[in-house]
């Protein structure tokens, strides 16, 4: 999270401060609509796992994750809603690179919907995905449709990003402005802008669309534009044939330049950097598959693509799958694919097989990745995964999965990891009509 976000982690308090104000937010809703015609609802999901691990410097790691994302429905009126999830952890070796404790409050917003001209307004820390947009916003997110097939939305706020810099300042807006005709043809202009502080740090704009022009083809993609540094970032379409028979086919196309896409990262994990990704690189990326239905239990796929590198080289990546699954019981799958490019790390086969098999309340899944290299990377040929779970339903709302993961790689020689996870379900109701009233 950025150091001084309003939110989960930042100046404005620990995670306690920030529950808080959430169970003042749910109060006050209850005091601003006491007379209900109907219950609140409750729905939610909890998700809690505590991992062993031990690191590459030999620290053990023992952390505790709590995921919590629930719902209210029906805050004083069926149209009002409140959304909220997030999650929090703990270490319980107290080795975790220096930092025990950690906690980030994904979204929480207030949401009025109105079913004529298919209005939502959210507010609070809201999450946006329109045309070049994809972020958490602390903020306003409005959408509607306008007359003769229009349609528009709007956002702005204060952005919510991870590992940069503070948010004193930050300030960022945008939308997507679309045109329509039902079952044929989408298509949708958006733009944003990022301000960190006073400077302009991001500002982008672009173009998307979803086109079916006769039955069983569709055709998808995007295109954006990175107005700071004058250049294209992204190109990215596909195409969805079928199904004709039991066959369907598809096939894609993208490009990006590096110096544009990356060039106002939110995060250090996509930061350029000497010796890892070149600002120079360009890529241009061609693939396509078929899947073919044997019978109502088992498809057999293929699929290629080739990476074209400007500075890289190339690189082909093509294989096969089968897979054979029977709904509520089971199933299992086999797939080889062969990557062949210009360096020894784009040079190798790859052997994956699978299963999952329902027992009742039980069930079991096995997982084995194989990759075999051409030549040595790191002093090591020969590198795999392998995954084995079992998991139980105590009742129809909780469920308990214990999982161990084991890896051989060029970076780790030996990696366990262990998983321990409780799924909690629930959904309730309070409220209602207040005595006497009417």
């Amino acid at each position: 999270m950025k150091k001084d976000n309003l939110l989960c982690g930042g100046k404005s308090g620990p995670l306690l401060v920030q529950m808080t104000a959430l169970i003042a937010v749910f109060l006050l809703l209850q005091v601003l609509f006491p007379f209900t015609a109907s219950a609140i609802t409750l729905n939610g999901e909890s998700n809690t796992y505590l991992n062993f691990r031990e690191t590459a410097d030999k620290s053990k790691i023992v952390p505790v994750y709590e995921y919590l994302d629930f719902s209210l429905d029906n805050i004083g009126d069926n149209r009002v809603s409140f959304h909220s999830g997030g999650w929090g952890k703990v270490d319980l070796k107290d080795e975790s690179y220096g930092k025990r404790f950690d906690a980030d409050l994904q979204y929480a917003y207030l949401s009025f919907k109105n079913d004529k001209n298919n209005t939502i307004i959210n507010l609070g820390r809201v999450l946006v995905f329109e045309g070049v947009a994809a972020e958490r916003v602390d903020g306003f997110y409005a959408r509607t449709d306008l007359t003769a097939g229009f349609g528009a939305s709007a956002f702005v706020g204060s952005p919510v990003e991870t590992d940069f810099n503070g948010i004193s300042g930050d300030f960022i807006y945008g939308g997507r402005l679309s045109y329509q005709i039902p079952a044929s043809f989408v298509i949708g202009v958006s733009y944003l802008k990022e301000k960190n502080g006073s400077a302009d740090f991001r500002e982008e704009a672009g173009g998307d669309i979803w086109l079916s022009p006769v039955k069983k083809v569709v055709i998808t993609g995007r295109s954006s534009y990175n107005s700071i540094t004058n250049g294209w970032m992204e190109h990215a379409y596909s195409l969805s044939l079928g199904p004709f028979g039991n066959l369907r086919l598809n096939s894609e196309a993208s490009w990006i330049n590096y110096k544009d896409y990356f060039s106002s990262v939110t995060t250090d994990v996509f930061k350029l950097m000497t010796g890892i990704l070149d600002p120079a690189e360009k890529v241009l990326i061609l693939g396509g598959g078929a899947s073919y239905s044997i019978n109502e239990n088992l498809v057999a796929s293929a699929d290629y693509k080739n990476y074209n590198y400007d500075l890289a080289g190339s690189a082909d990546y093509y294989g096969g799958k089968l897979a054979y699954s029977v709904p509520g019981k089971g199933g299992a799958g086999i797939s080889f694919h062969r990557m062949n490019g210009s360096t020894d790390k784009l040079k190798y086969n790859e052997f994956r097989v699978y299963g999952f098999k329902k027992f009742g309340k039980a069930d079991i899944t096995a997982d084995f990745l194989d990759v075999r290299y051409d030549n040595q990377i790191n002093g090591m040929k020969n590198t795999y995964a392998a995954s084995f779970a079992v998991g139980y339903d105590l009742t129809d709302k909780v469920r308990a999965v214990a999982d161990i993961d084991y890896s051989r790689n060029p970076i780790f020689n030996k990696d366990i990891r262990t998983f321990l996870r409780l799924v909690c379900r629930f959904d309730s109701e309070f409220g209602g009509k207040t005595k006497g009233a009417k």
